[in-house]
């Protein structure tokens, strides 16, 4: 979060907002851990799109994204119903690959859910490491 108000500093971030669905909840009502991966794909996906690179456009262009680390901390549950507002943004663009940071917060009370990271690997059809496409490179100011 940008600001000095978060833990990590997100170069360009998007908010996105994702609704706990009951099918993502276990016996106890909270949201099981394993919904929290599909949101931060989605939440990376609409800030993709935000930039004008879709994934499918990068798909069909022969370039195909990796995930090759997640870093997911849980820090205070949601439950069925309940608002994520996921702050999405670039956390660091190597060559070949990108990371990028989450901070989930139930919207509403502003409480902090979870901080997450993904890093991605490009990689061609063939699968070796290709150069990034620009539209994942930060934007030049």
């Amino acid at each position: 979060m940008s600001g000095g108000s978060g833990p990590f500093v997100l170069v360009e971030p998007i908010v996105h907002r994702v609704r706990v669905r009951y099918c993502e909840t276990d016996r106890m009502g909270v949201a099981h851990h394993g919904s929290y991966i599909a949101w931060l794909e989605e939440a990376r996906t609409e800030w993709m799109r935000a930039r004008g690179a879709s994934y499918r456009a990068m798909e069909d262009a022969g370039h195909l994204l990796q995930v090759v680390h997640v870093d997911l901390q849980y820090r205070s549950p949601v439950t069925y119903d309940d608002e994520v507002a996921i702050k999405v943004g670039l956390l660091e663009v190597r060559n070949a690959s990108v990371t990028i940071g989450y901070e989930l917060r139930a919207f509403g009370d502003d409480r902090l859910v979870a901080l997450g990271r993904t890093t991605l690997a490009c990689v061609g059809r063939d699968g070796k490491l290709e150069r990034l496409p620009d539209g994942l490179r930060a934007r030049q100011t």
